[in-house]
C-alpha cells in the first residue's frame, strides 16, 4: 500500500502534459550569452512546451541581450564573484545558483558545448533532473594536448567519465561530430544528431534584391575559419581582373594580420567587426555569393554546422564552402552551393567568380537553397525535436526516481 501511495505521489513529476503549463529547462553556457550564441538564443526563444532560464558561470560583458528573461550565474557579485565562480567551475559549489534555479522548478538542463558538460552536469544532479549536452565543433574535435592548455578544456577531460555516466544524452550537431564523440568513446545509445534551425520568417530574401559584386565572409577570425585561404582566393580575383567587393563580418585573433595581407594583395575589402543579426541579414541580402572557406586547424579544431551555411540558403544566397566537417550535410552541392576541397585557395577564386559573372546562377542556387533549408533546417520544427527529445528524458528520469523509490521505500 505505502509503495502504491509512492508511485501516485512522483508519478506527478513525470510532466506528462506539457499543455497545461510549460516545463522550465535551463540553458546553461559558462558565458551568458556570447555575441556568437545567437543560435542558442534563437532555439531557446522558438521553444513552445519549455520555458527557457539562462545559467552561466559568469554574464559576458556586451554579449547578447537578455532583457526580459530569467538569468543566473555563480559570478553575480564584483566582490566574491570570481571565486563563487572558481568553485563552481571546479567543485560544482555552488549553493546560490542552485538555490536561485530551484525556485523555477527546472525539468532539465541543456548545456551547450561539451566543454560545459562537467558544470552543466553539477547543475542537473543538485537540481535532480537530467543533463543534455550539445556538441557543436571543437568541444568535439580539438587534440588532447590543446584541449588539456585551457581552462576549458581541463574541465571537460578532468570530467569526461562522470559526464558520460552522468548525462541523459548528448546531441552533435552533425553526423562528423557524432564520429568523433563515438570515437572518443561516448555511448552510442546516448549519442543523437540534431541540427540547428533556422527562422524562415526573419532569414527571408527581400522582393527584387540587386545583388552587388560582392563576396560576404561571416565568421570568427581564427584559423579553423579558412580566412587566409579566402584573402588568398580574393587576390587570385584581383589578378584576374574581376571587380567585386570583399566584405569580412567578424572579429579575432587575426584580424590585424588579415588586415595587412588585404592591403598588400590591394584587394577592395572591408571589415566590419561583429555586427547585429539585422545587419548581418542585410549584408546577406545583397552580396552575390557568401564564401564559407573552412579547414581544420593544426590543433584540430574544426566546425560542427556553420549556422551562417543555413542562414545564407534562407536568404536565397548562394555559398561556396569546404569539404570539411558538418558542411556537406548542410549545403545540397552543385544545387544549393559549390564545395571546394579545404585549403584550396584556386578552387576557391575559380568558384566565387562563377557567381560574380552570372546572376542567374545565383538565382538559381539561392530559390534551391532556400527550397532546401525550409524542407530540413526550419526554426520551428528542430525545436519541436527538441523538444520532444527532452519530454522523452524527463519522463525516463522520473521513472527512474519511481523505481528508485519504489526500492527504498519501507514495506
Amino acid at each position: 500500500m505505502l509503495n502504491k501511495k509512492v508511485y501516485e505521489i512522483l508519478k506527478m513529476d513525470l510532466r506528462k502534459d506539457t499543455h497545461v503549463k510549460p516545463d522550465t529547462a535551463v540553458i546553461y553556457t559558462h558565458t551568458v550569452l556570447s555575441g556568437s550564441m545567437t543560435f542558442i538564443k534563437s532555439h531557446a526563444d522558438a521553444m513552445r512546451r519549455f520555458v527557457p532560464v539562462y545559467a552561466g558561470a559568469r554574464r559576458v560583458e556586451n554579449g547578447l541581450p537578455l532583457d526580459g528573461r530569467d538569468v543566473y550565474v555563480a559570478n553575480d557579485s564584483p566582490v566574491f564573484g570570481i571565486a563563487r565562480e572558481y568553485a563552481f567551475r571546479r567543485w560544482g559549489w555552488a549553493p546560490k545558483l542552485v538555490s536561485a534555479l530551484r525556485g523555477k522548478d527546472p525539468a532539465i538542463v541543456h548545456a551547450h558545448f561539451g566543454t560545459a558538460g562537467p558544470a552543466g552536469l553539477a547543475l542537473a544532479k543538485q537540481l535532480d533532473v537530467p543533463l543534455v549536452v550539445t556538441f557543436h565543433g571543437a568541444d568535439a574535435t580539438l587534440n588532447h594536448s590543446k584541449a588539456a592548455s585551457s581552462r576549458r578544456g581541463r574541465d571537460l577531460i578532468r570530467g569526461k567519465g562522470k559526464l558520460i555516466d552522468g548525462a541523459a544524452r548528448f546531441i552533435a550537431v552533425s553526423n562528423y561530430i557524432r564520429d568523433r564523440l563515438l570515437e572518443q568513446g561516448y555511448p552510442e545509445n546516448k549519442v543523437s544528431v540534431h541540427r540547428n534551425g533556422i527562422n524562415l520568417n526573419d532569414f527571408s530574401p527581400k522582393v527584387a534584391e540587386i545583388r552587388k559584386k560582392q563576396v560576404l565572409f561571416v565568421g570568427r577570425f581564427v584559423e579553423k575559419k579558412g580566412v587566409r585561404v579566402l584573402v588568398d582566393a580574393a587576390a587570385k580575383l584581383r589578378e584576374a581582373g574581376i571587380v567585386f567587393e570583399l566584405i569580412l563580418v567578424g572579429d579575432g585573433p587575426l584580424r590585424e594580420s588579415i588586415a595587412a595581407d588585404c592591403e598588400k594583395a590591394g584587394i577592395d575589402c572591408r571589415f566590419t567587426g561583429f555586427l547585429p543579426i539585422d545587419e548581418v541579414r542585410n549584408w546577406l541580402a545583397q552580396a552575390s555569393v557568401v564564401a564559407v572557406p573552412s579547414i581544420t586547424a593544426a590543433d584540430g579544431d574544426s566546425e560542427g554546422l556553420p549556422t551562417i551555411l543555413l542562414e545564407s540558403q534562407a536568404m536565397e544566397t548562394p555559398v561556396v564552402a569546404t569539404y570539411h566537417s558538418g558542411i556537406p550535410e548542410g549545403v545540397v552541392n552543385n544545387e544549393t552551393a559549390e564545395l571546394v576541397q579545404p585549403g584550396d585557395s584556386e578552387a576557391l577564386a575559380s568558384s566565387l567568380s562563377t557567381f560574380l559573372n552570372s546572376p542567374d546562377k545565383i538565382s538559381a542556387f539561392g530559390k534551391a537553397g532556400r527550397r532546401f533549408v525550409a524542407d530540413n533546417f526550419g526554426l520551428e520544427e528542430q525545436v519541436s525535436v527538441l523538444e520532444g527529445i527532452y519530454n522523452e528524458l524527463i519522463e525516463e528520469h522520473g521513472k527512474a526516481r519511481v523505481r528508485h523509490s519504489l526500492k527504498s521505500a519501507p514495506v
